[in-house]
């Protein structure tokens, strides 16, 4: 997976989230979180006043009551724990709310966050800003960052979540392998298709160069070329060898001698044989003639014959 790409999208993504716009309703949200804290906080007051106010009042009780009445005494006593035991609670609720609430930025923290939101765009895409320094502003807004890879689609999604806690899902969608970003086009294709059934692969590439016909590169076609679109669409190589023409198998065994005396021959040009395209298996020709002097000089040869 080309990581350019997967950092392209999240820096876009940080430059749409830093937007001034997009920070002035941030901050207006998180001024309207402060106002929803600083009341439920209020309420979180009053409820540890009043319990403040149930310890006071089961204290003086207790402390009113006769110590010689044990049973009261005792009664009393065990309300005023409990009552300590539910301040404690609720002061406990509270501070752990205190700790969670939302914390706004004062005026002038805010004329610099705008202020910077302004200036990161140009200072993210400046040549001088180092991959290293872009890293570190990342980390000061982004907590991690979860790769999904939809292999059917193409595509992968990329799940960040900022310091915040928020999350943002970007989808970015992945190229194509190289073989399959370079399609030829259906006539090409069927023009190849139609010219493997009367020509040899070098013939193709002289037939489409001379038609004027280019690969999907612009480039004139080669051999290489043509071979890989008879792989890709299964375009079989018809086998261009005459009805009077034999295989070297064919002729030794025609001959009742071995492929090594028939390649002798070749090399020196006993016969005459030929390879499509100067590669692959060699084609020999032979005639009724050429055929009755080779068995005369094999019969009268004494050392083919020992």
């Amino acid at each position: 997976m080309r990581s350019n790409l997967l950092d392209n999208a999240i820096g876009e993504a940080v430059l749409t989230a830093l937007q001034p716009a997009e920070l002035e309703l941030a901050l207006t949200a998180l001024n309207e979180l402060e106002q929803r804290d600083h009341a439920i906080m209020r309420q979180w007051h009053m409820r540890i006043e009043r319990a403040e106010y149930e310890v006071a009042l089961t204290e003086r009780r207790y402390q009113e009551c006769d110590p010689a009445n044990r049973l009261v005494a005792g009664t009393l006593e065990r309300r005023w724990n409990d009552a300590m035991l539910r301040l404690d609670e609720i002061k406990t609720q509270a501070a752990e709310f205190q700790s969670q609430k939302a914390h706004v930025a004062t005026s002038e923290q805010k004329a610099q966050v705008l202020a910077l939101a302004r200036n990161l765009p140009r200072l993210w895409r400046a040549p001088t800003t180092s991959a290293k320094d872009r890293k570190r502003m990342l980390r000061l807004l982004i907590r991690d960052i979860t790769v999904e890879k939809l292999s059917a689609a193409r595509q992968a999604v990329l799940h960040i979540r900022w310091q915040g806690s928020a999350c943002t899902d970007i989808t970015v969608d992945l190229p194509r392998p190289r073989p399959e970003a370079i399609r030829y086009p259906a006539q090409t294709v069927e023009r190849v298709r139609e010219l493997s059934r009367r020509l040899s692969d070098l013939q193709i590439v002289a037939h489409l160069n001379q038609e004027g016909l280019r690969c999907a590169t612009g480039k004139s076609f080669t051999l290489s070329m043509v071979k890989w679109i008879r792989y890709r669409y299964e375009i079989a190589a018809t086998s261009f060898k005459r009805t009077d023409e034999l295989t070297v198998q064919q002729l030794a065994d025609r001959l009742g001698i071995s492929t090594h005396m028939v390649y002798y021959w070749i090399e020196r040009q006993v016969v005459q044989a030929r390879k499509l395209d100067g590669r692959g298996s060699w084609w020999i020709t032979l005639n009724p003639a050429k055929e009755q002097q080779l068995r005369r000089w094999l019969r009268t040869s004494g050392h083919l014959q020992r």
